[in-house]
């Protein structure tokens, strides 16, 4: 009667696993993990990489010249002894900023360096003025086309024959502005703008 009672077990026991067996092969096959693209079309597509540098937000400022020696850059008019707050809005943050107390006045000097130029500003109360600015590299030049590795003919062409010479050093005044170029070996390596008024002497 055992013996019976448990090849009957055995039975079912057989026919249970083949039953499950059965149930597996008739399941419906796993979801592919990654599915054809046609699948995801109502998926939003990624942002594409914003790699481009902002640009100046509005038009520049308009400020007022006070000499004819005006260096333009990046669309916006740098005059000399101006407030340089609306300027640095305009310009952006510079590549490398340094800031130093001033010899001559109540303040910070500071200096921004940009993509090719050099800003210098002094305190005047509350405010930054532009003290002077160095042209860095021939990827920047005067609106009248002078830059590092101009010819002392193509400056005197440029701005006459009006300069005063000290050593290898051009020198043009108007206004507020002294435009000096020093040259070697026959050309420019260094064109700078500086201001000029009482409180710079």
């Amino acid at each position: 009667m055992k013996r019976v009672f448990t090849l009957l077990l055995a039975l079912l026991l057989i026919l249970s696993l083949a039953a499950c067996g059965s149930r597996e092969d008739d399941a419906q096959p796993e979801a592919d993990p990654n599915p054809p693209a046609s699948d995801s079309v109502n998926q939003d597509p990624p942002p594409p990489a914003d790699s481009a540098p902002a640009e100046p937000a509005g038009p520049a400022p308009a400020v007022k010249a006070a000499s004819k020696y005006v260096l333009v850059y990046g669309g916006c008019t740098l005059p000399m002894n101006a407030d340089f707050a609306p300027l640095l809005a305009y310009l952006g943050e510079p590549a490398s900023y340094f800031e130093a107390e001033s010899c001559a006045f109540d303040g910070l000097d500071k200096t921004y360096t940009y993509d090719g130029v050099e800003i210098n500003t002094y305190p005047d109360d509350d405010i930054d003025r532009v003290s002077s600015i160095r042209i860095l590299t021939d990827a920047v030049s005067t609106p009248e086309g002078i830059t590092i590795g101009s010819t002392p003919e193509e400056v005197t062409a440029a701005y006459g024959d009006g300069y005063d010479a000290v050593g290898q050093q051009y020198t043009y005044e108007d206004g507020d502005c002294l435009l000096s170029i020093l040259f070697q070996d026959g050309r420019a390596i260094s064109v700078e703008y500086a201001a000029l008024n009482d409180m710079l002497g």
